[in-house]
């Protein structure tokens, strides 16, 4: 059914500043002393722990200047030649908070957002409003027995500010799967399915059991108004699913929506093993791609299933992450990234490329698959916590491993340059064993920032240049020996001008 009606947080907060209680001391000034200050290294704690003698890794973050964020550790093998962050959106696990997350080339948080309670977020991603880049995702929690979300989308611009939040209407609520914003100034998700009677008996079912319907919506993004909405039962079949009986039988399962070049939708169906290209006018099926009743000659190793992220790069090539299993059901020994030759013409469907784990990793959900501007593919495992980046011919360039068993809907490498409203957070830790202090300077999702300056005095009032050190990391640790008095950080680009300056402190 395609309907055309007639009618029409997650906000970054100011970076909080954490004063030391240290005791009060003469402020050293003679030129002797400005060896002290000095990097100390980056500046997370924690990372490792100590249990019966062994040192342990960890598998969060944590910050002396934001001791708030606690990110998921991720540890990078390899080096991606590819401008740009690793876009994530790790769930809630072993002391790690769930929340969109960009990475740096070295495995550093760039800029974080902890979501409370038993929020999730997907579709993490750099995207394009009104003509300026916005970092977006869905945000909300899921239905774990069937796997769907309700939520909303979030729109941040490059200052982190909240621009607006994107919902289903017409009293839809906005699933987990697919949120995307078009060229054509609209939102196009997923939305949480109905639950509809049906008669199951062709699938083993009852005759008065139950169906869960797929359902996506397109909204304008200026009046909020619905264009469309989609419906699976008039169009696809419940006999097509592989999945086997149950109540409600969740036959369908779109986890992906892509504009195809000539305007038309192209549709990832799970649980069909399909893609579907759909009329944007009439919501009709053009073509099946796989599945029972596939229109296209399927090539060796060109078949796919329970996929994820299918995407149409050009008119004749689509590419889809291929799981191999739906979590109960283990089809094939490991999932794949998959680049299709497609003849719409023809009808014709050949493998082009496959990317293979550099280990077996078999995703039971999840999962995604890009390809970047310079040629390369980039393959988010799903389930399994890592994203491979790999060169065109199918080498291993670098592989991501999210530690305590993490996991992202979705995972990309896209460019993005931030810089936050707030102050960068400070904060000054004693050491008892030694007498020194060391002070830690974070800016949560400031990508310009290149160098810290340190500037200190006897009063706040009276402070000067003192020290400039590189950024190293999340959080900088810059060694201030046996100073006391008060002391500022200025944030430099790599120009050495300044950007912002903190709080000033007294240590």
């Amino acid at each position: 059914m395609l309907r055309y009606p007639d009618r029409p947080p997650v906000r970054e907060t100011s970076p909080a500043v954490h004063r030391s209680r240290l005791t009060r001391r003469q402020f050293l000034t003679r030129a002797a002393e400005t060896a002290a200050v000095a990097t100390a290294g980056g500046g997370a704690y924690a990372l490792i722990s100590s249990s019966g003698g062994e040192r342990q890794a960890l598998r969060a973050w944590r910050f002396h200047s934001r001791p708030d964020l606690h990110p998921p550790v991720v540890r990078v093998s390899g080096h991606s030649p590819t401008p740009g962050y690793l876009v994530l959106g790790p769930g809630t696990s072993d002391g790690a908070q769930a929340g969109p997350l960009l990475v740096d080339g070295r495995g550093d948080p760039a800029w974080y957002v902890p979501l409370g309670g038993e929020l999730w977020a997907s579709n993490v991603r750099v995207s394009q409003y009104d003509g300026r880049p916005v970092l977006m995702w869905w945000a909300g929690t899921v239905d774990t027995p069937v796997g769907y979300g309700r939520g909303e989308g979030v729109i941040l611009d490059s200052s982190y500010r909240e621009l607006r939040r994107l919902s289903a209407v017409d009293g839809r609520q906005m699933d987990v799967h697919e949120l995307r914003l078009t060229t054509a100034g609209t939102a196009l998700f997923t939305c949480f399915p109905l639950t509809v009677e049906a008669d199951l008996r062709e699938v083993g079912g009852s005759r008065y059991g139950r169906v869960l319907e797929s359902v996506f919506q397109e909204v304008d993004l200026r009046s909020g108004r619905l264009l469309l909405e989609w419906r699976s039962l008039g169009h696809i079949p419940i006999a097509d699913s592989y999945r086997p009986p149950a109540d409600p039988y969740d036959y369908l399962h779109i986890n992906s929506i892509d504009i195809a070049p000539d305007g038309h939708f192209l549709v990832s169906a799970r649980h069909t093993w399909a893609l579907y290209k759909l009329h944007r006018r009439t919501g009709e099926v053009i073509w099946r791609l796989g599945g029972k009743h596939s229109d296209f000659a399927m090539g060796p190793g060109a078949q796919f299933f329970w996929q994820h992220d299918a995407a149409q790069l050009s008119a004749d090539r689509i590419t889809v992450f291929d799981d191999g299993s739906d979590g109960a059901t283990r089809t094939v020994s490991e999932s794949r990234g998959v680049v299709l030759a497609v003849d719409e013409t023809a009808r014709t469907a050949r493998l082009a490329h496959a990317y293979r784990p550099p280990k077996r990793r078999l995703a039971s959900a999840m999962g995604s698959m890009q390809t970047l501007p310079n040629g390369h593919v980039l393959v988010g495992w799903g389930t399994e916590p890592y994203a491979s980046e790999f060169a065109a011919d199918g080498r291993l360039v670098s592989d991501v491993q999210m530690l305590a068993g993490k996991q992202s809907y979705r995972a990309f490498r896209l460019p993005w340059s931030g810089t936050p409203t707030g102050s960068p957070a400070v904060a000054a830790v004693r050491h008892r064993s030694t007498g020194t202090t060391t002070l830690y300077v974070s800016w949560n999702g400031a990508t310009e920032v290149a160098r810290w300056q340190l500037r200190a005095g006897p009063s706040a009032d009276a402070l000067r240049p003192y020290r400039t050190v590189m950024r190293n990391g999340f959080e900088t640790a810059i060694g201030l020996g046996s100073m006391s008095g008060h002391c500022a950080v200025t944030a430099l680009d790599a120009e050495s001008r300044p950007i912002a300056t903190s709080a000033t402190i007294h240590v």
